[in-house]
């Protein structure tokens, strides 16, 4: 296995691997890096918008104590972005196997991802430990076969997974959303504006819920295709980011490219999902808000942790065990998630000295309501403390 961590997210890892069922996929070598390969479109390929999500994702790992390279058959430059609302500035690595206008494979003037990724051989040549693909927009917009694109799609998925070295990863996402009417792209959607035989002529919310119906049933396929793939193969993951991106008005910058509110989100959907990846813990498994479903009853001091009741919830640190009673009450209403909450339990995770958290800490921190406190929570409080400050938006061509 050749996912490794920096110092920093192995002493987290130290502290919090004992409180998983799984094991964690990273072994702790200072100074490894971790390959992440992000395949695509326009949408990754950052289509009127430099670094799209994956400068999210490489500011999200590596914030998270991760030595991230981001690999592909596109070299790019370390650059930097400056957040317009916060003016917060980060650098990030630019490399990447995004292509605008592509498709899944060739058809008509459409040029496929499958076969560049066999004209480039990067895979072979960058050797990823993860990578992730999303692909089939552009398929989409062309209302191009699609009752076969599912096929197409597993087609892509087996040559990346037989390429992939040994202990690699695959994630396959679904894709976000569209909104055809706009004026920069309503022309793409033509195939949607008439019936296949071009007797019918179709109103524009006609063919808006028409091609709300083909993202929908393509995103259905991607899962099927994923669900097959992993009968066989235990290292391809299923990826949902259309769920981050919940208003095409607001984060498409024009019908169907993001802008960076909407990559905003995607790049912090995929930190929890790969940085639970990493730390060895199902990324089906991570959480994507902060649950309201505990409320302190009793308490106890003990070693181990155990649940006395099937209402009970037991919250496990390194030093105790707090038994508390599960409702569907918020348990501090008047308590907001401040930047120090932030530092307390990271100290916590990191074991330094001096940071022994209360039982109300404990209890307020298990963001994802597991019963355990972990990495997990402190990006779930991350999130919490920037939709109270306003740090941070979470949600989330040629295309």
């Amino acid at each position: 296995m050749r996912k490794m961590i920096s110092a920093a997210a192995s002493a987290v890892l130290a502290v919090t691997s004992a409180f998983y069922a799984g094991t964690p996929v990273s072994s702790a070598n200072d100074g490894d890096q971790v390959k992440v390969m992000c395949i695509g479109d326009s949408i990754t390929d950052g289509y009127g918008v430099s670094g799209s999500y994956r400068k999210f994702i490489y500011n999200g790992l590596t914030g998270l104590g991760y030595d991230i390279d981001m690999v592909g058959s596109k070299t790019g430059w370390s650059t930097s972005y400056t957040d317009e609302e916060t003016g917060d500035t980060f650098s990030y690595d630019d490399d990447n196997t995004g292509y605008s206008g592509y498709t899944i494979q060739s058809f008509g003037g459409r040029t496929g991802i499958i076969e560049t990724l066999k004209e480039t051989g990067c895979l072979a040549t960058q050797e990823p430990d993860i990578v992730t693909l999303q692909i089939g927009t552009n398929d989409v917009i062309d209302n191009y076969e699609l009752d076969s694109a599912g096929e197409r799609l597993k087609g892509l998925a087996s040559y990346i997974l037989e390429e992939l070295p040994e202990g690699s990863a695959l994630f396959i996402t679904t894709i976000p959303d569209l909104d055809p009417n706009r004026s920069d792209v309503y022309d793409w959607f033509g195939n949607y504006r008439h019936s296949a035989d071009w007797q019918t002529q179709y109103d524009d919310e006609t063919a808006e819920a028409n091609v709300h119906a083909a993202v929908k049933q393509y995103n259905l396929d991607v899962k099927s295709v994923v669900e097959e793939l992993a009968a066989s193969h235990d290292n391809i993951y299923y990826a949902d980011v259309n769920s981050a991106i919940t208003d095409v008005k607001t984060q498409l910058m024009d019908g169907v490219h993001p802008n960076n509110i909407g990559y905003k989100a995607m790049g912090a959907y995929w930190t929890e999902m790969l940085s639970g990846y990493l730390a060895g813990k199902g990324p089906g498994e991570i959480p994507t808000q902060a649950p309201v479903t505990t409320v302190p009853a009793t308490t106890t001091t003990a070693a181990p942790a155990t649940t006395t009741a099937a209402a009970d919830t037991t919250v496990q640190t390194a030093t105790t065990t707090v038994t508390v009673q599960t409702t569907t009450a918020d348990p501090f209403p008047h308590r907001n998630t401040e930047m120090a909450d932030l530092v307390k339990l990271a100290r916590f995770l990191l074991s330094a000295p001096g940071s022994d958290l209360s039982e109300e800490d404990c209890l307020f921190y298990d963001r994802d309501g597991d019963g355990r406190l972990s990495v997990f929570d402190l990006i779930l409080l991350r999130q919490a403390a920037a939709q109270v400050n306003g740090f941070l938006t979470v949600g989330a061509g040629d295309p």
